[in-house]
């Protein structure tokens, strides 16, 4: 069998591995081979072909609505966030933050494990970094994985007159937001590794490394992935779309409430909803709505 062949099944092999795919038979047909793979008691079989001509090609076999083919077809199409991560963890935790450069709204940190072999289902709930979604689509997301994951969820939510009165002690102590976000991160994490412990965590970075893992004692312990763009791993990229889901779901309750259309991020539409509320409630109440400490604030 000749060595690209070899290669490509070695490698296959290791990938389907990491979702719970175990080789359970192999056998030489024309021009390549044919392994089997099975899960939870389902097989279904790659034929995987070898010429000088085309190169290494690839049929999936059994029926068109074996649950396994939508594992392969991903694999086989070498997506980055299903086939490449920063770690070999079985299992982890990823945190991502939703409305720290919004006027309006709560701030919220969210954490969520992920178990190897869950990586896929938890892919096909349409899973990415929120911000390639529409809110609808966000909303939808995190409805599913709130009903298939739930134990696997952990959230700090700081509504407006909370986030300005925490806000305000860390300005006490001379700490800025970046260290309130970062006590965040780190309470979310002790939490989650308290109900389900993991091997490690993948924290969209904001700040510092030496700020995140002094925010809070317990963190020393923890092992850290602190990266740019980290929504990249699945488990960020799930914990985007929750955070963002309670953003969401605060900006409107706060509308509810105070019947107004309170807009997100920091626009002028931002600035004249601003001024409505203060006309009808008063600049003392924007406390309840807003981050106060934002330079909007100033313009109202």
């Amino acid at each position: 069998m000749k060595q690209n062949l070899l290669k490509f099944i070695s490698e296959l092999i290791v990938k389907g591995s990491k979702f719970g795919l175990i080789l359970s038979d192999e056998k030489e047909i024309n021009y390549g081979v044919q392994l089997k793979f099975e899960k939870d008691g389902i097989n279904i079989p790659i034929n995987i072909y070898s010429s000088k001509k085309k190169g290494i090609s690839t049929v999936i076999g059994g029926s068109p609505t074996n649950s396994l083919r939508t594992i392969f077809q991903q694999i086989l199409e070498q997506k980055p966030d299903l086939v490449k991560r920063d770690h070999e963890w079985k299992i982890w935790a990823g945190t991502d933050e939703s409305g720290k450069g919004d006027f309006f709204g709560a701030l919220v940190v969210c954490g969520f494990i992920v178990k190897e072999n869950d990586v896929l289902d938890i892919q096909n709930l349409g899973v990415k970094d929120c911000k390639l979604l529409r809110d609808t689509e966000v909303i939808g997301i995190a409805e599913k994985l709130y009903a298939n994951y739930k134990n696997n969820i952990e959230t700090l939510i700081l509504q407006p007159a909370k986030y300005n009165e925490l806000y305000a002690k860390f300005r006490q102590g001379n700490k800025k937001l970046n260290e309130m976000l970062a006590w965040m991160h780190a309470r979310v994490i002790i939490n989650l590794n308290k109900k389900n412990q993991f091997e490690g965590a993948v924290v969209d970075k904001f700040t510092s490394d030496q700020v995140l893992t002094n925010s809070l004692v317990e963190m020393k312990s923890i092992k850290l992935i602190h990266k740019i763009k980290a929504e990249d791993d699945i488990a960020v990229a799930a914990a985007s779309i929750i955070a963002r889901y309670h953003f969401l779901n605060s900006i409107d309750k706060l509308s509810l409430r105070y019947k107004l259309k309170f807009p997100k991020g920091a626009s002028e539409k931002v600035i004249k909803v601003g001024k409505e509320f203060v006309e009808k409630y008063s600049k003392n109440r924007l406390n309840e709505v807003a981050k106060t400490h934002f330079k909007t604030y100033e313009k109202m």
